[in-house]
């Protein structure tokens, strides 16, 4: 486009002349300044129309702006440093400022780390913004060109197993990326052999086109044949534990193919006893010649032979379309490449640090970028009035988000690739139940629990008083949404496709405390739960959880029960649609009172004083007896407890429960539900008006097929008194 000269030479004097007056006064940062020797830039000439006070952002720029439209700052914290100075100048102008960021991508390998100096007001919010959707990219991470990968060498290809894998295999010189050792990290122990945490040192993984590749293990994914798809020996001749004492660290026995695998930064992970406690370690030793390998760590349970376990980091396991090794010394990586290689998004992780550290802030928002590429987390927050707005975050080793704080709000993102948690949210007193007025809303949250397999969940609510609403989660090994602490609200969200390698788990989980009263979950949309044999629940409340409310959801097709509820007491099980599951359609026990009555060799009986022990003081917190009536007259059991066990208000005895007027719908033949409720609990609780309907004509549900399960206006559950569900509103909301 040609330039009119005489046009622009009248609007740059305007522009000076306005900088003018507004240095003189002592005003605000000017929205469009330049000076008139900048020279022409490549910048966008379609920034979008902001209201208010913009310092603008492009990674294209030339060094030297002064954070203008034309003339933009290359950096994030370029731009933040520039709000300090005017905070500390003149303090900042009404309406805030917005800190407008072009497409492109911003290396971050460092991370961004904000403090209590780049907090707004209420009255002027500092906002930063993608200028388009997902188009400024915050990588922590390095892309690699597919032409820069070489065959291997003789001595190479000797390591490898598999004869294909020998001319398959690519390797690529990280170095020549600045990648060094220590940019790569290190392997390290995690889950029930270690606590995970993302303090622990992270390390570098790859992507192709922003999928996570399987690090190199043996044996493979596709050589699996059990349902939990980890690899499993199930008996098989490749592997034989040696060693299965409980106090002892196990030693594994490998057949002729270990003969080539690295003595050094080899590891193993299963489920070695339960099919809810993943662990990862090292192995300390391989002896080639007895073809045996030994672990230093004990694990925190038993080790059983029929459990699925399997050994990786091995180079010359690198046998699978998508596997890949790193010499992590040498800064070398091995890819098995995957189809058309050479024209995929090629990504190495290197991050050190979180993309985002905002430590203490109050009033700033992060809208619409693209986060990836972190060997730790995405975002790490804590303050007050803090908003992450329709960011799409990926690829990241440990937790997408950690929050801590109040009225904070994350919405209308996208969550995907995730090592281990998707949203940690913390915040409000559960002592004084003091609500966080933390939201998670709209949110679209799935593949995540790549790494840790257990325990990690799409949302994970701490604290008081969170609500998480209108999200849409699927596809982990593992829960969805677990809760701690009191007060929290869960209502349309959808759920499905969880629970997928797991057993004794649900989608949405919490369980073990007398002291988190107050949960809500309702009108969420749950289906397809588990997978296999592996047993999952819709909603669990498990180990004597008390004080919730479980109401008008919809539950279908899970490999186990519909609602578990293990024992507790106060909870209200009422108007939920449950239909086609595998096992109970509402299965309510009384755990506590038999670990009791069992004594010591009973698996809960050490649990049951500890819990106890976690009641609210009632002469302490009179607001606790305020809002739980009737909290204050639980008597905590104690090991010299001589009252009387029949007594509800005991602790351990299932009392004050409602479980009423649920529908339990049988769509398919051959799929028959049945109540598995405690007969304790019947009497001391309210069980009453659940129903079972045998609805194989689909009259009453004729959206069955194509998955809308609205009830007709004539349905058989309406004569019982069963109130309408609102499902069309159940799920994400799309923008």
């Amino acid at each position: 486009m040609k330039k009119n000269y005489r046009v622009l030479s009248l609007l740059l004097a305007c522009i000076f002349f306005v900088s003018v007056l507004a240095s003189c006064s002592g005003g605000e940062t000017p929205e469009d300044t330049t000076s008139a020797d900048t020279t022409a830039v490549s910048v966008p000439d379609n920034w979008p129309e902001v209201d208010g006070t913009v310092i603008y952002v492009d990674v294209s720029a030339e060094d030297g702006g002064d954070g203008s439209k034309t003339t933009p700052y290359k950096s994030i914290p370029e731009a933040q440093a520039r709000i300090r100075e005017i905070k500390s100048a003149e303090g900042l102008p009404d309406g805030g400022i917005t800190v407008l960021v072009a497409s492109g991508e911003y290396n971050i390998k460092d991370g961004i780390k904000f403090t209590e100096e780049d907090s707004g007001t209420e009255s002027a919010p500092i906002k930063y913004v993608s200028a388009e959707k997902g188009g400024a990219v915050l990588n922590g991470g390095v892309t690699l060109n597919a032409s820069d990968f070489e065959p291997l060498n003789n001595e190479e290809k000797a390591i490898l197993n598999d004869a294909a894998a020998k001319e398959a295999v690519r390797k690529i010189d990280l170095t020549k990326y600045g990648l060094t050792s220590e940019d790569l990290g290190a392997l390290h122990n995690y889950g029930h052999a270690a606590a995970k945490t993302s303090s622990a040192q992270g390390y570098s993984e790859l992507f192709i086109n922003n999928e996570r590749m399987t690090i190199s293990r043996y044996p493979n994914l596709s050589d699996d044949d059990s349902n939990l798809r980890t690899g499993s020996t199930n008996g098989k001749d490749e592997f034989q534990i040696l060693s299965i004492n409980e106090f002892e660290a196990p030693a594994f026995a490998v057949k002729e193919r270990g003969v080539n695998w690295n003595t050094d930064d080899l590891w193993v992970f299963g489920y070695f006893e339960y099919p809810w406690a993943d662990s990862a370690v090292k192995v300390s030793s391989l002896d080639l010649e007895s073809l045996t390998v030994a672990i230093d760590d004990i694990l925190a349970y038993s080790i059983k032979v029929v459990k699925p376990f399997y050994f990786y980091n091995i180079l010359a396991e690198t046998d699978e379309i998508g596997e890949y090794y790193i010499d992590r010394e040498n800064a070398v990586l091995y890819v098995y490449p995957t189809e058309d290689f050479e024209n995929s998004k090629i990504t190495v992780s290197s991050a050190s640090d979180n993309l985002i550290t905002a430590q203490n802030v109050s009033y700033i928002t992060f809208e619409g970028f693209e986060l990836t590429g972190s060997i730790t987390n995405a975002l790490v927050l804590s303050g007050e009035y803090i908003t992450v707005d329709n960011c799409l975050i990926r690829d990241v080793r440990y937790n997408a988000i950690e929050a801590t704080g109040t009225n904070i709000t994350i919405q209308n993102s996208e969550i995907c690739q995730i090592g281990d948690s998707g949203i940690i949210i913390t915040g409000g007193d559960a002592s004084t139940l003091t609500n966080s007025e933390n939201l998670v809303y709209n949110n679209y949250i799935y593949n995540w629990g790549q790494v840790g397999r257990t325990y990690e969940s799409a949302i994970e609510l701490y604290g008081c008083g969170v609500t998480v609403s209108h999200n849409e989660m699927h596809n982990a090994p593992h829960q969805a949404i677990t809760w701690n602490g009191p007060n929290h609200v869960m209502e349309y969200n959808e759920i499905y496709n969880v629970c997928l390698e797991t057993s004794d788990c649900g989608a949405m989980y919490s369980g073990r405390r007398y002291d988190w009263y107050g949960g809500v979950i309702r009108y969420n949309y749950i289906h397809d739960i588990g997978s296999g044999s592996a047993a999952a629940q819709g909603i669990y409340l498990d180990d004597a959880l008390s004080g919730q409310t479980v109401y008008g959801n919809v539950i279908v097709n899970t490999t186990d029960y519909g609602i578990q509820v293990g024992g507790g007491r106060d909870n209200i099980i009422e108007n939920n649609l449950i239909i086609n599951v595998a096992g109970n359609t509402i299965d309510f026990d009384c755990r506590a009172y038999e670990a009791l009555t069992s004594g010591e060799g009973h698996w809960f009986y050490s649990c049951i004083a500890y819990m106890s022990n976690l009641l609210i003081p009632a002469q302490t917190w009179q607001i606790w007896l305020d809002t739980f009536p009737g909290y204050g007259d639980i008597i905590p059991y104690t090991a010299d407890y001589t009252g009387d066990l029949d007594d509800p208000n005991l602790s351990v005895n299932p009392s004050n429960n409602i479980v009423r007027t649920n529908m339990y719908y049988v769509l398919d033949e051959g799929i028959r539900g049945n109540d598995g409720i405690s007969s304790r609990v019947v009497e001391m609780s309210i069980v009453e008006n659940n129903h079972t309907i045998l609805d194989l004509e689909h009259t009453d549900i004729p959206g069955y097929v194509s998955g809308d399960y609205t009830l007709a206006d004539d349905a058989e559950a309406y004569q019982y008194g069963f109130e309408k569900l609102p499902f069309d509103e159940m799920g994400r909301i799309e923008k």
